[in-house]
């Protein structure tokens, strides 16, 4: 529930409003590509600390701090026009085009930082937390839930805000995935099992011997920058971050340029959703079974193949390249983001750990949208991002070879 309460702060959620903000203000949409990175570049940079504070106040302070976060920056998009308005008179020496882009970068900061960053790290965090033999399938069992509703999460928006208008959705999202995640997460989130009297997987502490209480390895965030495992699964996970905020957030430019209506690029999702679905429980499962080196590669094969398809959306074969790539990958980017960290370093330190990481990826997808917008005003197309991507994830294909089963220093 906290991961699809994030969806306003991710990309397929910020995507669904380009268009609005395009036609509403003197922005073009390279710029709100610009003010997008910008905003999203501040919230990497806050991410890290967040992780600390998580180590530190645990899942149930954060989770609330995010939803109450979240639901004012929802409301604050919601009155993003009368926002610019009352900067400019405020200040009146400068434009309002540069009103428009100061007030939508600090909108896109709070977004990002709450929704994609805090909310999602929190909630990935504590599911992790929580199991250890069976965090792979209950990774898969989640993500039945998480992938689904991430693809559809772009057409289903796209219907409230034709029900509600621009402004309604946004408040009545503020209400329900910021305030009202901000409540069932005080009701239900605990950090970890120990503080209510368990252990991970369910087993009772006065069932087992003491001594397996100690037996995950505790690996500080400092040791985990010195190891290749860190850095080839950041920059795997990181590229999907890239390529596919870019991808979703022009989605609606893309599918005009293959001759495809608004409706019908926001439905590419749908089975995409279907088949993030299937992959994220059978990565789910094959975790508890296999290195995740391998699923990584998976991932990275599949991020290539939808790239490619990016390049003639008007074939049929093209779009289910695509459908199949991104499908394939967004299951096992959300099945890898829960199980690795943990895999990897313990649960001690994890808090800092996937705050790095958070940080890096949010990072990633602040760069995506330019990249695309870039390549759509150079070209008028985005076939270069497309190869772009596809180059990227066959060198970093060649890198995961390298990647180990467990923990491991660099030389």
């Amino acid at each position: 529930m906290g991961m699809i309460a994030s969806i306003p702060g991710q990309t397929v959620g910020v995507g669904v409003y380009t268009d609005f903000l395009i036609q509403n203000s003197h922005l073009t949409r390279m710029q709100i590509s610009m003010a997008y990175m910008t905003g999203t570049i501040l919230s990497s940079l806050l991410l890290p600390l967040a992780g600390r504070y998580y180590d530190l106040v645990g899942a149930r302070i954060m989770i609330v701090f995010a939803g109450i976060g979240m639901g004012i920056s929802l409301l604050l998009f919601a009155e993003l026009l009368t926002i610019i308005q009352l900067v400019h008179s405020l200040l009146p020496n400068i434009s309002i085009l540069t009103s428009e882009l100061l007030v939508i970068t600090v909108v896109f900061l709070l977004l990002r930082q709450f929704g994609q960053g805090i909310m999602a790290m929190v909630s990935r965090n504590t599911l992790a937390k929580w199991f250890e033999r069976r965090r792979g399938m209950v990774s898969g069992i989640s993500g039945i839930f998480v992938a689904f509703s991430f693809s559809g999460a772009p057409l289903f928006m796209n219907i409230i805000i034709e029900d509600y208008g621009y402004s309604g959705s946004m408040i009545l999202m503020a209400i329900i995935f910021g305030f009202g995640m901000a409540f069932i997460g005080w009701l239900f989130f605990r950090d970890k099992p120990e503080d209510c009297g368990l252990l991970m997987d369910g087993d009772k502490i006065t069932s087992l011997d003491t001594t397996n209480l100690f037996s995950e390895p505790e690996i500080t965030l400092k040791v985990a920058l010195r190891t290749y495992n860190f850095w080839i699964f950041c920059l795997g996970l990181c590229s999907a971050a890239l390529i596919v905020t870019g991808f979703t957030f022009h989605i609606s430019s893309i599918g005009a340029l293959a001759g495809l209506s608004r409706m019908e690029a926001y439905g590419l999702f749908l089975p995409m959703s279907v088949i993030s679905v299937i992959s994220h429980f059978i990565a789910g499962w094959a975790s508890d079974r296999m290195p995740l080196k391998y699923l990584l590669m998976i991932l990275l094969a599949g991020l290539a193949v939808g790239s490619l398809g990016i390049l003639n959306l008007e074939s049929f074969w093209f779009r289910l390249m695509l459908i199949i790539g991104f499908g394939v990958q967004g299951g096992i980017w959300g099945c890898l983001t829960i199980i690795a960290w943990p895999r990897f370093y313990g649960r001690k330190h994890l808090g800092a750990i996937s705050g790095a990481f958070m940080g890096a990826q949010v990072f990633a997808s602040a760069i995506g949208p330019p990249v695309f917008g870039l390549s759509e005003s150079l070209n008028g197309d985005y076939s270069s991002a497309a190869w772009i991507s596809v180059t990227l994830n066959l060198l970093l294909l060649l890198g995961t070879v390298r990647a180990v089963s467990y923990y491991r220093p660099l030389p």
